[in-house]
């Protein structure tokens, strides 16, 4: 990129990512408005005429994909309420986000190959009513009939051992050796999408990249014209398990980097959370992860008011960490009566104690389907974030690498809330360690009187 580029201000850098024409990969941290930002440049091209059957995005669960059709949905309405020369024409386009290919890559993956097995299968009628209307089974000598037999049979055991073969490669494997083996197949897939967009790019595998390297390239190797947007954030690097595959995401910025049509850029501005949680969150984690670069908050201050009180605090226990967690529950309910579920994130290190904690919560005044919105195993909280976060199981002692994978599990844990992150803290777990946060500085918490 060039030099005046890489001192953009973060808004420069948005409307520039809103309607360049340029391949973007973005790195973004959490509460950047990635979602949004994605959604206005989708919003941007349907507006020059790009069809709706033309993108392809990708993201990781099934979760992100609802709130990418919400996201783009609400976008088009707002867009249809001030454009009155192009609301007629946009109001058409909403019916069809539904039926947009926006899924997860395995979904995506088995998409692809269901073609091929339907072709396939039509290919074969084709050639079954040819063959009978053709006669030719009657002409043929019973020593060519005989060969001809064996050659069948000898193709059909063929297909059948590739087939058994194939059952133990994973569906994206097979999806990207048939895309390598399908040349028509792959010119096809190219042809119908024009606008490819990938969420959480540093949780993809090499071989899930290497599928969308093979849509977003032409003949020749060459990157298309304005067709791949790519966004991820390599410090919520929770589902690679392996060094080598936390080092695709870099493998794949280097490459990026050496193309002309490819801009990467970086957005580090925080609209999630408070001022007091961006900064505690930079502090103890610049110390931690290599490479970290500092958020800078930006969260509106009339956000403030959607919450009671805020910061970050700790909550002391002895005993059982399930009471200990009603109590505080049920304390904060007390204090502020008008809090609802939707203002809670409870989060823990395993599914279960996800299950133990719902328990503990029963009768506190939220229904069963409640608690299943807001107790979740820091895993499955990518996503997610609300005005209250409280992490369960955090003190301790533990002992590890100064970054590693768990590291990277209590980045994403913290950075889900907005206004307020309480550590609930015993003395025998294992993560949000003493010695490397510091969590016996905080404040406690206390709501005898207000914060």
């Amino acid at each position: 990129m060039e030099k005046s580029k890489r001192f953009w201000t973060e808004q420069r850098k948005r409307e520039y990512i809103r309607s360049a024409e340029d391949n973007l990969f973005i790195i973004a941290g959490p509460g950047t408005g990635k979602t949004t930002l994605l959604s206005r440049r989708i919003l941007n091209q349907i507006m020059g005429g790009e069809r709706l059957s033309h993108f392809l995005l990708i993201a990781f669960t099934e979760e992100a994909v609802q709130e990418f059709k919400q996201k783009i949905k609400k976008h088009l309405y707002r867009e249809i309420a001030i454009n009155r020369e192009a609301s007629h024409r946009l109001k058409k386009k909403v019916h069809g986000i539904d039926l947009m290919h926006i899924m997860t890559f395995d979904d995506f993956c088995l998409w692809v190959l269901s073609m091929k097995k339907k072709e396939t299968t039509e290919e074969q009628g084709k050639n079954k009513i040819e063959k009978d209307k053709s006669g030719e089974e009657a002409k043929i000598g019973e020593e060519a009939k005989t060969g001809e037999e064996a050659k069948i049979g000898e193709e059909a055991k063929t297909g059948e051992e590739k087939e058994k073969s194939e059952e133990v490669l994973s569906v994206e494997e097979r999806c990207y050796r048939l895309l390598q083996e399908d040349k028509a197949l792959l010119q096809v897939l190219r042809r119908d999408f024009s606008k490819i967009y990938a969420d959480e790019l540093q949780d993809l595998n090499q071989i899930q990249l290497n599928i969308l390297l093979s849509l977003a390239t032409d003949k020749k190797g060459k990157m298309r014209h304005n067709c791949l947007f790519m966004v991820g954030d390599p410090r919520q690097t929770i589902y690679q398990e392996a060094e080598e595959d936390k080092q695709v995401f870099f493998d794949m910025k280097k490459k990026m980097e050496e193309k002309k049509n490819v801009r990467v850029l970086y957005l580090n501005e925080n609209y999630r959370a408070n001022k007091m949680l961006v900064d505690w969150i930079n502090e103890a984690f610049r110390k931690r992860m290599h490479s970290y670069r500092d958020m800078y908050p930006s969260q509106r201050k009339e956000f403030l008011k959607h919450c009671p009180f805020h910061g970050v605090f700790r909550r002391e226990f002895t005993g059982e960490d399930g009471i200990a967690l009603r109590e505080l529950v049920s304390e904060i309910l007390f204090a502020y009566p008008d809090l609802k579920e939707r203002d809670f994130l409870i989060l823990c290190k395993s599914k279960e104690k996800q299950e133990y904690y719902k328990k503990s919560l029963s009768g506190v005044g939220f229904s069963d389907s409640a608690l299943d919105k807001m107790v979740f195993e820091a895993h499955l909280s990518k996503g997610l974030n609300a005005n209250i976060v409280i992490i369960t199981e955090a003190g301790g002692n533990c002992s590890g690498k100064m970054e590693n994978r768990l590291t990277r599990l209590e980045y994403v844990a913290v950075t889900r809330a907005k206004h307020v992150l309480i550590f609930l803290k015993g003395e025998t777990e294992e993560w949000f360690c003493d010695q490397y946060y510091g969590l016996h500085a905080l404040q406690e918490l206390s709501l005898g009187e207000k914060q």
